[in-house]
């Protein structure tokens, strides 16, 4: 049957195909008769329905399943008359359902009245249950109290038969256990003993306990005392099965953590025992010692790490004992260190093998106490582990921290051997190409024995040592310049100028060195840092830092790289670089003496000349009526010019492209040498600007100028101009305005001196006897 909801929706489709057989909401495929034998009206509950596809879905149907051709109007004929069909059917359903609906009512309310009338009986019976429980909770709850106390009563007294069962046999317990005893019967000693503990643990809280239990303290002791010789034979002869039953034993009273003690003490003999024979057994007393017994102590763990696990389930003991051994050597690792190292020559080699000795055995032993892919035997404490380290590596921390004294000592012994300073600057020069080669090597030798040594924990002690180093070589440099400074002859001398170039050259080479030498100093730091913060929860085998504050300044430094994009912004021997730029600065300033000295001397032959008054209050001579072209240039500035046309052919490192290293110095020394031009005519420009600020200074000290006078003084000036053309440089200002007021006429001086500094205008009219107007 359908629902009501259903029956609506097949209505209105009935309605839609007699109203709309055309309608552009029903899709027709293709036209043609068919018979509809069969209706799905199942479509009509469904709560997406929609009319308009359900009737093209079965016209799509109709079409599939045709025999013939139908039209549209046929099938929508068809489907009207059996739609219609389907509605008379409804109503009769829905006739005879109503009918039978209302025939059964009055049964049904009959049915609810009887229901009702049950359920009140229900309810007076569960209420009657309820008086009549409570009933029974009232007088039964005495009763109740009473069976709980009793019941409280006898468990106590069976506690306490119990314990008077075992008070009566404590007596006879302690009597077959001291017999035993005497007996020396280890074995049912301890079977009786763990049987008077459980009948102490029987009687706790009955009077005279603490004195039971000291007497069971009493016995423990006297069984200990009875094993003990026979447990340091078996631990000592490593037998298994022996030492497995006295770890019952003492597990079973207790005292399993004594027999531990009893392993550590035995084997701490062992690792005594090696030393000692390893010490007596050494001729030379030097590294051999130490690898003699690593050798040794490698295979004593290597036995008892699993004999250990057999015998007490773990490793931790042996690993302890070990470490507690090593720590605690008679004598001392350190005295024996020592030793060699009065009796050695040379003390870094002496304390490299024994460095090396440390580090490899501690890579060897810590690989088989860690285990590895093909052990199953190894220890999991970390603590135990760091324990272990500790003592093979801690009694080396003395020389860590004696290491950067013996290394400035001998750094220091090194840069005394050397002879720099000579009787003549040419030997001072040349000796300093050799020695930067042997300055360079030694220092690289140096960080390479702290790696070696120290494991690059002195590290930062060995900066500073290296810093003061590079500094007491740095002032050789100093000492030559100055030495080059002081023999300026007062003759031209082109080797002088030569030398303090090779000199600046030199020094450029030792910067670029130790610039170098500077990179792999903290590229060790990186490098140590990182190894210090990989993994910092596992035990290190390895060399320790002296002090938190000495990781925490390695970690900053570290830290302060790691931040800088560019390697050529770390440094870390500031102060060197600060008197390098200072040694630069001198040498370059020395170098620029040498080559402005012969200058000088000729600048000094113009003398401050006093004509005689001219102009407007004097007479004229025959050399004032002379043409410009009548005057040559003067000796001083003709010998001036030549000088400075040959000066280049002096500075052929600065040519062209000078070496890197001597242009970074140059660079260093003058900002100016960073520019695109090259060194050479930087260099002949800051000559130049020397010249001119002398010629300068020269002229200001003329008290005054004839008419002749002034014309030759230009006619230097701008000779000396051309020569700079020639060579590249450029007149500097001043000296043109100059040449331009000396060759000013009287008449026109005020309209020529426009432009010109006020201050150079008033003093060549003073110089001139000029009357301003």
């Amino acid at each position: 049957l359908l629902s009501r909801k259903s029956t609506n929706r097949l209505l209105n489709s009935i309605q839609l195909l007699q109203n709309n057989t055309a309608s552009t909401k029903l899709r027709w495929v293709r036209f043609g008769t068919h018979t509809l034998a069969k209706m799905d009206v199942s479509a009509f509950s469904g709560d997406d329905f929609d009319v308009s596809s359900w009737i093209n879905a079965s016209y799509e149907r109709s079409q599939k399943t045709a025999t013939g051709s139908a039209g549209k109007e046929a099938f929508v004929s068809s489907l009207v008359s059996k739609m219609q069909l389907y509605v008379q059917q409804i109503n009769v359903a829905l006739e005879q359902t109503g009918g039978q609906v209302l025939k059964n009512i009055p049964k049904v309310i009959s049915d609810a009245n009887m229901l009702q009338i049950e359920s009140g009986l229900l309810k007076q019976r569960m209420n009657q249950v309820q008086r009549e429980i409570a009933h029974l909770q009232t007088e039964t709850g005495d009763c109740m109290v009473s069976l709980e106390r009793l019941d409280d009563i006898k468990q106590r007294l069976q506690s306490s038969k119990q314990c008077l069962q075992e008070a009566d046999g404590w007596g006879k317990l302690a009597g077959e256990l001291d017999d035993l005893l005497e007996k020396s019967d280890i074995d049912a000693s301890s079977g009786k003993l763990l049987s008077l503990q459980k009948s102490l643990a029987a009687q706790v809280g009955l009077h005279g306990h603490s004195e039971r239990e000291n007497q069971v303290e009493y016995f423990k002791n006297r069984l200990e005392a009875l094993v003990s010789p026979s447990v340091v034979v078996a631990l000592r002869s490593m037998d298994t099965a022996a030492c497995r039953r006295y770890v019952g034993i003492f597990e079973g009273i207790g005292r399993l953590a004594q027999l531990k003690q009893y392993y550590r003490t035995v084997l701490k003999t062992f690792v005594q025992e090696q030393w000692s024979s390893a010490i007596e057994g050494s001729e030379s007393g030097g590294s051999d010692v130490l690898k003699e017994f690593y050798d040794h102590l490698v295979e004593l763990l290597k036995s008892h790490l699993r004999w250990s696990c057999q015998c007490f389930g773990e490793a931790t003991d042996c690993v302890l004992a070990v470490a507690d051994a090593l720590e605690n050597l008679d004598p001392t690792r350190e005295s024996v260190v020592r030793s060699a190292l009065k009796r050695a020559t040379d003390k870094f080699w002496t304390l490299t093998q024994f460095s090396k000795v440390n580090v490899s055995m501690g890579s060897l032993i810590e690989g088989w106490v860690r285990g590895g892919p093909q052990q199953d035997i190894r220890c999991d404490d970390e603590t135990t582990i760091d324990r272990l380290a500790n003592s093979l590596f801690v009694f080396f921390g003395i020389f860590l921290k004696e290491y950067p004294t013996l290394e400035n000592s001998q750094l220091e012994a090194s840069l005394q051997g050397l002879t720099i300073v000579g009787t003549a600057p040419a030997d001072s020069v040349h000796n300093l190409e050799s020695a930067n080669a042997k300055i360079i090597r030694w220092a690289l030798e140096a960080v390479t024995r702290c790696q070696d040594i120290t494991q690059n924990c002195a590290l930062l002690s060995l900066g500073s040592v290296l810093q003061n180093y590079l500094l007491t070589y740095l002032d050789q440099y100093n000492k030559v310049q100055k030495q080059l400074a002081a023999s300026q002859p007062s003759q031209t001398d082109w080797n002088l100028l030569q030398l303090s170039v090779v000199l600046l050259q030199y020094l450029g080479s030792f910067r670029q060195a130790a610039y170098e030498l500077e990179q792999t100093f903290l590229q060790q730091v990186l490098t140590k840092h990182s190894q210090l913060t990989a993994g910092s929860a596992r035990a290190r085998f390895e060399y320790r830092l002296n002090t938190k504050g000495e990781f925490n300044e390695l970690h900053k430094l570290a830290t302060t790289f790691q931040q800088t994009s560019s390697e050529s912004g770390r440094e870390y021997f500031s102060e060197f670089h600060q008197r390098m730029k200072r040694t630069c600065e001198d040498i370059h300033d020395t170098m620029l003496q040498i080559a402005f000295s012969p200058i000088t001397k000729h600048f000094k032959q113009i003398e401050p000349a006093a004509t005689g008054p001219t102009g407007a209050a004097g007479g004229t001579t025959a050399m004032d009526t002379l043409p410009d072209y009548s005057y040559a240039p003067q000796e001083y500035i003709t010998l001036i010019s030549q000088y400075l046309l040959t000066l280049p052919q002096h500075l052929e490192p600065l040519l062209l492209s000078p070496a890197a290293a001597l242009k970074a110095v140059l660079e260093v020394a003058d900002h100016r040498y960073a520019s695109n031009r090259p060194c050479a005519d930087v260099f002949l420009a800051l000559v130049v600007e020397e010249s001119e600020a002398l010629y300068v200074e020269q002229i200001e000290n003329i008290c005054s100028l004839s008419v002749s006078g002034a014309k030759q003084l230009a006619t230097d000036i701008e000779y000396f101009g051309s020569v700079l053309e020639e060579m590249g440089q450029s007149l500097g200002g001043n000296l043109q305005q100059t040449v331009k007021l000396l060759r000013a006429p009287l008449e026109s001086y005020a309209s020529a001196a426009t432009g010109c500094d006020p201050e150079l205008v008033a003093a060549i009219r003073q110089k001139r006897n000029l009357i301003s107007c």
